[in-house]
């Protein structure tokens, strides 16, 4: 026994593959620290409201996600070493196999971090898995993204050509450590210990989430706390829970009151089209809105209809934005309906509502067939045509990357539109305001006045609705329709006043109809893109509330009652008049607040909190439960 003691004690064992881990995982904790600080110098406007010491504190939390993922990806390789590290005459292997592991799987998360900096102004949050389902989309504009945005890839060949230099350096430095079988089991054990801990993110009873970060140092630096891959590995799809805060005979008490649709009235067969306008932020209209008005004609065709400067997008993605639009379905997931598990389930859009009455529709994106889904989801939502890049006729007016331009797309929209029978339903989606910012050659000269490139391109987009109103004006349908107009959601910020959370959700929602048969005006009350079915079926009088989602209201009632809800932060906020609820969705710990004053605000009586925490959880309920049943029209009014 002591003889067999001794030649354990005696034998050696090569540790240095295990060394050159560990160098390598300290090596990716300041990669993705540097990256973090790639994300804030590129994204500094969208943490403006922030003080630097929560910053700081930002970058030091993200540490913790950082480990955490490097921990899970690279777990496969420690276990290798577990027990290749017994067999010192494969010591140069293991150290190759460390290697080109790394180039294979911890180089490439590093990159997606780099690279979905470019991706975070249209949605607001880091990449979740949702992203995969847009791999379409991006190989299709593979060239025009490369050339777009070519700093990122930059720095993705630089991250490569450092991790080369780094690793090669590490072994040519590294010496010859060697132990003996107690020490090696020791250490081992110190490693997977030292593993299982940074992979759960901490010794707390439960491993760190997505939802985590947004716990400090504050919610507003959530995304800045959070690594990309790490949100693709943990964050949840599809992944709604049940939710039981209230009785079914209670939840109808806590909702606003059911849209009223006066019956007494004939069916009004009006014509509608809805103008969805791509990044129109609420701040590119002039005062007292904006600094400065970047939108002249909308804002002047807004003061001959009926506006809401107090709009909210109830999403941060063009492909939120059209269920919400043309079904009222509300953004509360991670992942975009149209994309989710539940994207089957019973829905009325619009266009199947209005169809039984005669309607015929269609739809209207000047961008790549395809693109988003936008038209197998409109055809979902009960639209009759589609009509995209494919159909238009000169392909000459192609802007290099998304689409047609906005101008001579939306007059061939007017043509179309002027082929369709009476009454028709016409959804039609603008593409130029959007990265890169790009303009038709013989506009070139004339939009520069701005002050970020994101100004040009706005003016041009409300150049050519012009236009497009101009011609719609000399056909005979133009008075008989109702024109109902909505951002899809908020860009680029100049104006730090909407660098907020809710500011990036403040839009102009505009009502026309041209033989005044609405009231013109400035209402100051809150209105949401889900409120748009209702405001549609309430103007023709259609008996149809049944197919109307209890999220939304009709435009058309000067309702102070009003509110939005959204998802936002790794929270669900309820906005009523003046005020919002929060709700977290880590711990569903509640707050209060006053909205920021880039809203329009009158003084109402005071503000029912219990009753507005209420109305959240019952708005949450009616989703989360709707949605995993297929009943989401349960409490339809």
């Amino acid at each position: 026994m002591k003889a067999f003691k001794n030649i354990i004690m005696r034998k050696k064992y090569e540790v240095s593959p295990l060394i050159v881990y560990c160098i390598v995982f300290l090596v990716f904790l300041v990669g993705f620290s540097l990256t973090r600080l790639l994300f804030w110098i590129y994204l500094s406007d969208y943490f403006v409201l922030s003080d630097n010491e929560n910053i700081l504190w930002a970058f030091i939390h993200g540490v913790r996600f950082d480990a955490s993922l490097i921990a899970i990806l690279n777990a496969p390789l420690l276990i290798y070493l577990f027990f290749s590290i017994w067999f010192s005459r494969i010591e140069k292997f293991n150290i190759n196999v460390i290697y080109y592991y790394c180039f294979l799987v911890t180089l490439p998360a590093l990159i997606i971090n780099i690279i979905d900096i470019a991706y975070f102004p249209y949605s607001g949050k880091r990449s979740g898995p949702e992203v995969f389902s847009m791999l379409n989309d991006l190989s299709t504009q593979c060239p025009e993204v490369i050339y777009t945005y070519w700093v990122y890839v930059l720095f993705s060949f630089i991250a490569i050509i450092l991790y080369y230099f780094v690793f090669r350096i590490v072994k040519r430095r590294i010496d010859s450590y060697s132990l003996n079988s107690i020490a090696l089991i020791f250490l081992l054990f110190l490693c997977f210990y030292f593993i299982v801990i940074a992979g759960r993110g901490g010794t707390q009873s439960k491993p760190i989430r997505t939802l985590t970060a947004y716990s400090f140092p504050e919610s507003k630096l959530g995304a800045l706390v959070l690594n990309t891959p790490f949100s693709l590995l943990k964050e949840e799809i599809g992944g709604l829970k049940r939710l039981d805060y209230f009785h079914d005979g209670e939840i109808k008490s806590f909702l606003n009151p059911a849209v009223e649709i006066n019956h007494d009235f004939g069916i009004e067969k009006d014509n509608i089209v809805i103008l969805i306008l791509e990044s129109f932020g609420l701040e590119y209209f002039g005062p007292p809105y904006g600094l400065k008005s970047y939108v002249p004609f909308l804002q002047k065709l807004a003061s001959k209809g009926m506006f809401f400067p107090n709009g909210i997008a109830n999403g941060r993605r063009s492909i939120e934005a059209v269920p919400s639009i043309l079904a009222g379905i509300p953004s509360l997931m991670s992942e975009a309906f149209i994309r989710s598990p539940y994207q089957s389930n019973e829905i009325y859009g619009i266009g199947n509502i209005l169809k039984p009455y005669g309607y015929e529709s269609a739809f209207f994106h000047g961008a790549k067939n395809g693109s988003m889904y936008f038209d197998d989801t409109t055809y979902r939502l009960g639209f009759d045509h589609y009509y995209g890049k494919n159909e238009f006729p000169d392909q000459s007016k192609f802007d290099g990357q998304w689409g047609i331009f906005d101008e001579p797309f939306l007059q061939f929209t007017v043509d179309k539109i002027d082929t369709m029978p009476r009454p028709f339903l016409a959804g039609i989606f603008t593409i130029s305001s959007h990265p890169p910012y790009t303009l038709p050659e013989e506009y070139s000269d004339q939009f520069k006045s701005a002050e970020i490139p994101m100004h040009r391109v706005i003016q041009y987009s409300d150049h050519a609705i012009k236009k497009f109103f101009e011609y719609a004006k000399t056909k005979d349908w133009f008075e008989d329709t109702l024109f109902i107009i909505s951002a899809d959601h908020t860009s680029d910020n100049y104006d730090r006043r909407f660098a907020s959370s809710l500011g990036r959700h403040q839009i102009p929602i505009i009502l026309y109809q041209a033989a005044n048969k609405i009231s013109v005006g400035v209402r100051r009350s809150i209105a949401q893109q889900v409120d748009i079915p209702a405001t549609i079926l309430d103007y023709l009088n259609l008996p149809e509330e049944k197919k109307l989602l209890p999220f939304g209201r009709s435009l058309l009632s000067n309702d102070f009652s009003s509110d939005a809800i959204l998802h936002e932060e790794g929270a669900y906020w309820l906005l009523t008049q003046n005020e919002y609820v929060k709700m977290s969705q880590a711990d569903g710990s509640i707050s209060h607040g006053e909205l920021p004053d880039t809203f329009q605000k009158d003084k109402l009586d005071s503000f029912d909190s219990k009753l507005i925490e209420n109305r959240l959880k019952a708005y949450l309920q009616i989703y989360n439960n709707g949605l995993i049943d297929n009943e989401l029209y349960r409490y339809s009014r």
